[in-house]
């Protein structure tokens, strides 16, 4: 799903700030109405408590909101229940809530199906893989942006032929200002594209470099790696999607928003207790 990212910013920043700014606006309104400064102090207490009554009971309109455009905002703890118990999230691993059904990109990726890939999913960023030398395996890379592949595909002069070796040609890359954009120009002539280059069999034989555009300081976690430092990291650094890989750094799944949201990550923890619980054999 996609969202405005200054709106998106605006809503968190008011949502952390609530708090604080309720407090001060209902003190201020008290000490106007009785206009007795000797009850200052009695006025703040009874306005913080009744502000936290109010939170404990019913959420607070800033996260109301933020359900209401369905925007996936990440509260700063977890908070998961399974039969009315908290869950320790260090308990479970990445490999809990990962996706495993992954789309990569290779360093040396075909048009045609790139471009089949775009076409046919909504993924805002893939993980590229590549072989470190010619008899090891596909190892994780990096990540590229859809945005930046849809950019790349604009451009036919940087598409190359078929070689036997794996060697590319860097004489014309294009710069990182020209594939960085908010959002596409031109949408329609992009659809243009893609379906002329799943459809021409000439595009079958033309191949793309993505190295020179590839974030290779992606973060990754093992698949073993804390889900409660896996969230930590996720939020801290403000994250769209997480790489999951194995001990070799192979790719073996990925960690979106979405996954880590309240519902979604108790369903997936709830189905990792399930063969755990007393009650599954009967």
């Amino acid at each position: 799903m996609c969202f405005c990212k200054e709106s998106f910013y605006c809503t968190v920043s008011l949502h952390i700030s609530s708090s604080v700014l309720q407090l001060l606006l209902f003190w201020l309104k008290m000490v106007e109405i009785t206009n007795d400064v000797q009850s200052l102090l009695l006025i703040m207490l009874a306005v913080m408590v009744a502000k936290m009554v109010g939170d404990f009971f019913s959420a607070s309109l800033y996260s109301s909101l933020l359900r209401l455009k369905c925007i996936p905002y990440l509260d700063v703890e977890p908070f998961v229940h399974h039969r009315r118990e908290r869950l320790n999230l260090e308990l479970f691993s990445a490999r809990d809530v990962m996706e495993p059904h992954v789309r990569v990109l290779h360093l040396r990726e075909n048009i045609a199906s790139l471009a089949w890939l775009l076409a046919s999913t909504s993924h805002g960023g893939f993980p590229v893989v590549g072989r470190p030398k010619p008899d090891h395996a596909q190892v994780f890379q990096g990540t590229i942006k859809r945005l930046e592949l849809c950019m790349l595909l604009e451009n036919e002069h940087i598409f190359e032929p078929e070689t036997s070796n794996e060697s590319f040609s860097f004489s014309h890359p294009l710069t990182y200002e020209k594939i960085t954009v908010e959002k596409l120009p031109k949408p329609s002539r992009l659809a243009v594209l893609l379906n002329r280059y799943t459809t021409d069999p000439r595009y079958q034989q033309l191949f793309i470099n993505l190295e020179p555009y590839i974030n290779k300081s992606a973060m990754s976690v093992q698949a073993h790696f804390s889900l409660q430092r896996t969230y930590i990291i996720f939020r801290t650094l403000g994250l769209r999607h997480l790489t999951v890989v194995d001990l070799q750094n192979r790719v073996v799944g990925v960690i979106t928003r979405k996954d880590l949201m309240p519902l979604p990550l108790e369903e997936r923890l709830r189905l990792q207790l399930s063969p755990q619980s007393p009650d599954a054999g009967e």
